[in-house]
């Protein structure tokens, strides 16, 4: 049984832990250097797309899959580079799951809220769509955390053309997510105005505020004590909210994990396969 709060070991490769530095909240690169995805276009998707310029790439087990990932990259809002996501989601072929790593338009494509948020959830028909009949667990790293929570909780609404049939999450995951936009310094990337100007946005582009939405999805969130760009505090009072909300919410800090470390398989894989078996998909065996 995972216990509430969990110290992980550390890895052997672990490198030292670097100090959390509180007024900084944005994303490293995620990865290697990948031309940014363009914005969501009407048409339809071509090759390697999930819409008209949003590139998903998908990995199949050699059997049956008993769930399908769906994995989003952080960036700040300002980038969503899949690169660094895509080895997670080989590894997690490799122990009989489907994974499907996607991108999204932000800012760096002058896409802002509640386009990206659309673009996750029609992400996860897409998902469903390749791999039917499995639960759908949606994954997020840093700014892609906020958007995944929101498109597991939020109640569906979208302006963008999404050729699937609609499907919600199953179960959802944040790794050193940046979660209260209003507390972290790359709001505006998200929504291109400042609060002031949009407090509406803000707020329904703020996961917390759907923390008590289908309390029936468990909730598993990772964080770095070690994580160098964003404060641990988006995740504990993230996880504080779920759980008043009536969330079954599972909390990981392992100790020396950076920022980056957590969409890493040696950091992230045992402990989300474990969770999923346990969480999602116990009431299947």
């Amino acid at each position: 049984m995972l216990d509430a709060v969990i110290r992980r070991r550390v890895p052997a490769r672990a490198r030292l832990a670097a100090g959390l530095v509180l007024a900084a909240v944005a994303c490293a690169a995620c990865g290697d250097a990948e031309p940014s995805a363009s914005p969501g276009t009407s048409g339809t998707p071509g090759p390697g797309e999930y819409l008209p310029g949003l590139a998903a790439t998908v990995e199949r087990p050699r059997g049956d899959a008993r769930a399908v990932f769906l994995l989003v990259p952080g960036g700040a809002f300002r980038a969503a580079d899949p690169t660094g996501m895509r080895a997670l989601g080989r590894d997690l072929a490799a122990e009989g799951y489907a994974a499907v790593t996607i991108t999204y338009g932000h800012a760096g494509t002058q896409t802002y809220y509640p386009r990206p948020v659309e673009e996750v959830a029609c992400g996860l028909a897409y998902a469903a769509s390749q791999v039917p009949d499995v639960p759908v667990v949606v994954v997020g790293h840093s700014a892609g955390a906020n958007l995944a929570m929101l498109a597991a909780l939020r109640p569906t609404r979208t302006d963008v053309t999404c050729p699937y049939e609609p499907r919600e999450a199953d179960a959802v995951v944040g790794l050193a997510g940046v979660y209260d936009i209003h507390r972290s310094r790359i709001g505006e990337n998200l929504f291109g105005v400042p609060q002031d100007e949009d407090p509406e946005a803000w707020r329904d582009g703020n996961p917390l505020t759907w923390s008590a939405e289908r309390p029936d999805v468990p909730v598993l969130l990772v964080h770095g004590l070690a994580d160098e760009l964003t404060p641990v505090f988006f995740t504990e009072d993230m996880a504080a909210a779920l759980e008043e909300g009536g969330h079954d919410v599972t909390t990981l800090y392992p100790r020396d994990a950076l920022h980056n470390d957590l969409f890493r398989s040696e950091w992230i894989l045992d402990d989300l396969v474990g969770w999923t078996e346990e969480k999602v998909l116990a009431d299947d065996a």
